[in-house]
């Protein structure tokens, strides 16, 4: 297969051969501190005629000491935002325990000859090499040692704290997926692939697309959503429960969105939901006529949220 005449092997082998300004990190929320260090990267890039570059991990450097880090995104919706951005070359590497027993110095001989940088745009709070050895200020006595410039970005603040995908996680996990958007600089969001399920929704009058649920990223604490659904390339206001339905005796954990003023069969269709605002927690009623009363309720919250749709 060709590319304007160049098979697409040559031309991904001449990107990497290419002079790059890099971005280090996990990046792991994709918030707007992460932008910022990218939106940096970029910007030095297009002025100095280079490639825009981020190297990173597919893996949290956490899990190799067993630890479970819930994400903000997954690695596919990492790539398709920093894409976004401008960034031209994404470089996922798996972090091993070789990786994590190396010296700083063996660290950044290894990103130099992988990368090809003229620039290394890293956070503040960056560290590397065994043991975390490695800082920032390190960073940029070995970058200028190989002959590289190093830019090293201040933290974001919101309310006063730094911004960071550890108090972004603590939000949604409570359920303030309002207050999290400012931080991310956008909706929180589920995807995934719509499946069956007991179909309790259309017995009940309000059919809702169920996804399963990816473990690996944070899930909002339970509650019923204003939601944006997107499906088959368009979005459309809904609303979303998470729980496990007990008024019908559910005990099942479960993503459900009624997608307001749509009636179409998307079962198998990928389905990706941002949460806008939390109306209220999950709870138990008294019968489905109160069920049902309330999710009435909800709907006519949510299209009230968009500006009275119908």
């Amino acid at each position: 297969m060709t590319e304007n005449g160049i098979s697409i092997k040559d031309a991904e082998q001449g990107l990497h051969e290419k002079h790059t300004v890099v971005a280090l990190g996990m990046f792991d929320g994709m918030h707007i501190g992460h932008k910022k260090l990218i939106d940096t990267a970029v910007l030095i890039a297009n002025s100095r005629g280079l490639v825009p570059a981020v190297y990173t991990f597919s893996n949290h450097p956490q899990e190799t000491f067993g630890v479970n880090v819930k994400r903000l995104c997954t690695n596919d919706m990492r790539r398709s935002i920093m894409r976004t951005l401008g960034i031209v070359r994404v470089e996922e590497v798996e972090f091993t325990g070789s990786i994590r027993s190396s010296s700083p110095e063996r660290f950044i001989e290894l990103l130099i000859r992988t990368m090809n940088p003229d620039v290394i745009v890293a956070g503040f709070n960056y560290t590397f090499g065994r043991g975390k050895t490695g800082n920032s200020d390190l960073l940029q006595k070995l970058a200028f040692k190989n002959g590289v410039d190093a830019a090293i970005i201040p933290s974001v603040h919101i309310g006063k704290q730094p911004v960071s995908s550890t108090r972004i996680r603590s939000m949604i996990e409570k359920g303030d997926v309002k207050n999290a958007q400012e931080l991310l600089g956008r909706a929180y969001s589920l995807e995934g692939v719509v499946c069956e399920n007991k179909r309790m929704g259309h017995l009940i009058g309000f059919p809702t697309a169920n996804i399963e649920l990816d473990m690996r990223l944070v899930l909002p604490a339970d509650g019923v959503y204003i939601t944006l659904a997107e499906v088959m390339g368009f979005a459309y206001p809904a609303v979303t429960n998470i729980g496990s339905n007990p008024t019908v005796g559910g005990t099942k954990t479960t993503v459900e969105t009624h997608i307001l003023s749509f009636d179409e069969d998307i079962y198998g269709q990928k389905l990706n939901v941002r949460f806008v605002k939390r109306l209220r927690p999950v709870r138990k009623f008294g019968s489905i006529e109160e069920l049902k009363a309330q999710i009435e309720m909800d709907t006519h919250s949510a299209k009230d949220y968009f500006g009275g749709i119908r």
